[in-house]
């Protein structure tokens, strides 16, 4: 058995758009999604988020209308042929440029968003370069160190959403010591297709942070449940999952058969939570569900004070 390591792991920032996460250089326009200082292609300091090369776009952008404004109104007090003239073309060309100034600053925002979907689009062959050379990166700290290994990919899957990097992802956390504390994830982890390490994974996360075992996950277990009880933990698995699922009553109304199938082996502690949520609906059957309750009641718990206060 492959001993797991303690690992401390840095807290993932969120972001609530995917792109948030690229950066691009200023000098050679190469894309990381990483957190490195310097560009890993040129080498320089000159990595700025994504959204913020698209305001010095927009600016750029504005700057050039401004000053086509300015010119054509330097050529049309040129070819002047009055004083009266010469007032009116400079005066209007300044009037107009001020009041273009002050259109595009309330443009701004739009402009922006118009320049980082250029941007986006017109460097798809540069993003592409730089998330490989970023899983490059990756492959290598997965040797030396696996935990920036995971960070890394963690980093990565924000971008690029494929099933070998996430099973590269749950490998890697199932050879870690993993705890409350620890900023975990499992919805995104979730592939299509059984696997044992994912399985195994969600029972662990069962256990140590039961709020990440959403319908989702309970779903997966579902679907491969033949496979995962022929695993060697897999009735421990499905039974960590049917704890962590009692915790919300909308879990029991949507799979009711699958906690009935695995109320019998609830530790103490979640048998008690599901006891509680039957007794408070006691109009609810939910399949067999509230007879099974009651049969393991009186079997084990019938004389625990703690369930007697909700008879």
């Amino acid at each position: 058995m492959v001993k797991k390591k303690p690992v401390r792991l840095r807290p993932y920032y969120r972001t609530r758009y995917a792109y948030q996460k690229l950066r691009v250089c200023k000098h050679c326009h190469h894309f990381t999604v990483l957190w490195e200082d310097t560009c890993a292609n040129c080498g320089r300091h000159a990595l700025i988020p994504v959204m913020d090369q698209a305001a010095i776009n927009a600016k750029r952008s504005m700057q050039t209308e401004r000053l086509a404004a300015l010119l054509l109104t330097l050529v049309a007090v040129l070819l002047s042929q009055t004083f009266l003239q010469i007032a009116f073309c400079l005066g209007g060309g300044i009037l107009l440029t001020v009041l273009l100034w002050l259109l595009q600053r309330r443009m701004l925002p739009s402009e922006t968003r118009r320049q980082l979907d250029k941007l986006l689009h017109g460097s798809q062959r540069l993003i592409l370069e730089g998330i490989y050379l970023n899983l490059s990166t990756a492959s290598a700290a997965i040797k030396d160190d696996e935990q920036i290994g995971y960070e890394i990919l963690r980093e990565i899957a924000t971008i690029v959403h494929n099933d070998r990097i996430r099973l590269q992802q749950i490998v890697l956390l199932q050879s870690f010591v993993l705890r409350k504390d620890m900023d975990l994830e499992l919805e995104p982890l979730l592939i299509e297709d059984f696997d044992s390490d994912l399985a195994a994974y969600i029972g662990e996360i069962a256990k140590v942070k039961r709020e990440l075992i959403k319908a989702s996950a309970i779903r997966y277990l579902l679907i491969h449940e033949r496979y995962i009880l022929q695993m060697k933990q897999g009735a421990s698995i499905m039974t960590a999952a049917a704890g962590a699922a009692v915790r919300m009553k909308k879990y029991v109304d949507m799979y009711p058969d699958f906690i009935r199938r695995y109320a019998r082996g609830l530790p103490r502690e979640r048998f008690l939570r599901l006891y509680q949520i039957v007794r408070r609906n006691p109009d609810q059957s939910w399949d067999g569900l509230r007879d099974e309750v009651s049969a393991i009641y009186n079997e084990k718990y019938r004389w625990d004070p703690d369930f007697q206060k909700w008879e």
